[in-house]
């Protein structure tokens, strides 16, 4: 994904149980990333990090986030904004049993 971010055609969805940002966890959280909507990606061997545009009234303020990758559920890639579900083509990545998990447990203590 960071490296596809380089090509201004590419578009990632990651949808998560949460995320983490300076307000707290933002439950189901979904993140549209292209090369001009996140910053300071940094990819560790746990999760990412990086800041991203989360108030639509303010889109100069950056919000720094934290994505563990326990907590994502699917990531699809796009030629733009929009994606269809139904395209196998465009999953990168599918795991629906963390979705399950989290919702019978919920947020980790």
């Amino acid at each position: 994904m960071h490296a596809g971010l380089a090509n201004p055609q590419h578009h990632y969805l990651v949808c998560t149980n949460y995320f983490q940002t300076e307000s707290g966890p933002v439950m189901l959280g979904t993140l549209h990333l292209h090369q001009s909507t996140v910053w300071q990606l940094v990819i560790g061997a746990e999760d990412f990090t990086c800041e991203v545009l989360l108030d639509s009234t303010d889109l100069q303020h950056r919000s720094p986030i934290r994505v563990s990758y326990d907590q994502v559920w699917q990531v699809m890639q796009g030629d733009g904004p929009q994606f269809d579900g139904d395209n196998q083509e465009d999953l990168l990545y599918e795991n629906t049993g963390a979705l399950s998990a989290f919702a019978q447990q919920g947020l980790p203590q």
